[in-house]
């Protein structure tokens, strides 16, 4: 799911290295600020950005593309990763569509 407005980490006020509990934690202080019955329009706002940081494409272009427009030298991206590296569960990992081969034992034989 994609938020309407942008960049879903700006709209939560967040930069886009922030881990997930970051992110989380941020969402929860909005909702109290903008609850749905008082802030539908702005609710859904955030609601949406928050579901996009979850989303496995977003995940993956956040970590693959530079915040900016500049190309970092490799050194530098390794020396990040290697101070934060990226948190992927087991879920997300296995969401992505880990599957193994049909059992060709099992499945049914041309005639």
């Amino acid at each position: 799911m994609n938020s309407p407005s942008g960049d879903p980490f700006q709209i939560l006020g967040v930069s886009a290295d922030a881990s997930e509990a970051e992110v989380r934690a941020r969402y929860l202080e909005l909702v109290k600020q903008f609850p749905p019955e008082l802030e539908p329009e702005k609710f859904r706002e955030v609601r949406a950005a928050y579901e996009a940081t979850k989303d496995p494409l977003t995940i993956a272009r956040r970590l693959v593309m530079p915040p900016d427009d500049t190309v970092p030298k490799w050194s530098d991206v390794l020396t990040t990763q290697k101070r934060n590296p990226p948190r992927l569960s087991p879920t997300f990992l296995l969401s992505l569509g880990n599957r193994a081969e049909p059992d060709s034992a099992n499945s049914p034989q041309p005639d």
